[in-house]
């Protein structure tokens, strides 16, 4: 009888421990998993790959061209609710340039250009002038007025609304990568039609060497895919379309937002010079 006890006592203290033995092995592995499937998967989400390298030159390599620029926004510029659009029409020719600024929003800009000049006027456009002689901006309203800024960095806001600076900073090499969808016809021309991935466009952007392009990458919450159009035959950039989240800083924005960019002419030779205006601007 003693041995009978004994033997199911060795029998059950060896089940105890094989039952043990086997939920630890459990809880182990149900713990592996969570740590690889749950918590660590979320903060380590794979960025999709950047594609291949587009092949397009810069716009920069062209004596003179004009370009546009459309900016739609929804959200808060200055804490302010602002919800509208400004369009950017650029010239530039041998040296010289201009920019044409309006929309709903232009009144938000020419503040940070003209500061307490601009609540003077209620302008209809601006102009930035970039020419030997300096830079001018005019405020075209009711009469034009033309300032000539003494601080360096006066018409920043404007330089950065720039069509020339957003194709620069939007084909930079850096960024310019996706994949190529055929060709098409835009505005009577042959293009090829690029996809650039939202996700890879916004980790390249954040890890570019180039300041302002890493900068803006940075403010970015999200970056949805980006189509651009490159012209078949000589390989310049036509159009480019995004839509974003984030900040955008020449506005002092905040929220989402969208960009159009259209190289309208190259070569033109459009002539930019100052108006009657600029013969006796105000410096401030």
């Amino acid at each position: 009888m003693k041995t009978t006890i004994r033997n199911l006592a060795v029998v059950l203290g060896m089940a105890v421990v094989m039952t043990a033995a086997v939920l630890l092995l459990a809880f182990n592995a149900r713990g592996s998993a969570l740590s690889t499937v749950g918590l660590g998967a979320a903060a380590a989400t794979p960025t999709p790959p950047a594609g291949d390298a587009i092949p397009l030159k810069s716009i920069a390599d062209l004596p003179s061209f004009s370009a546009t620029v459309k900016l739609d926004v929804n959200g808060l510029i200055d804490g302010q609710r602002a919800q509208g659009d400004l369009t950017g029409l650029l010239t530039n020719n041998q040296g010289k340039s201009q920019i044409t600024v309006s929309g709903s929003l232009l009144g938000d800009l020419a503040t940070k250009v003209g500061g307490s000049l601009v609540g003077l006027f209620t302008p209809s456009k601006v102009d930035l002038y970039k020419v030997p002689e300096g830079a001018y901006v005019v405020i075209n309203g009711f009469v034009p007025v033309c300032v000539k800024p003494k601080a360096l960095n006066a018409t920043a806001a404007l330089d950065d609304m720039s069509p020339q600076s957003l194709w620069a900073m939007f084909t930079s090499s850096d960024v310019a990568r996706g994949k190529l969808v055929g060709e098409e016809t835009l505005n009577g021309t042959t293009v090829k039609h690029y996809v650039i991935d939202g996700d890879a466009f916004l980790a390249a952007a954040q890890h570019s060497k180039n300041e302002k392009l890493r900068t803006f990458g940075e403010s970015l919450w999200s970056a949805e895919d980006a189509d651009l159009y490159v012209d078949a035959k000589t390989g310049y950039p036509v159009a480019f379309r995004g839509r974003y989240s984030g900040s955008f800083e020449p506005l002092k924005f905040e929220g989402d937002f969208g960009i159009q960019l259209d190289l309208t002419s190259t070569n033109a030779n459009k002539t930019v010079a100052l108006p009657s205006a600029c013969n006796n601007p105000i410096s401030k």
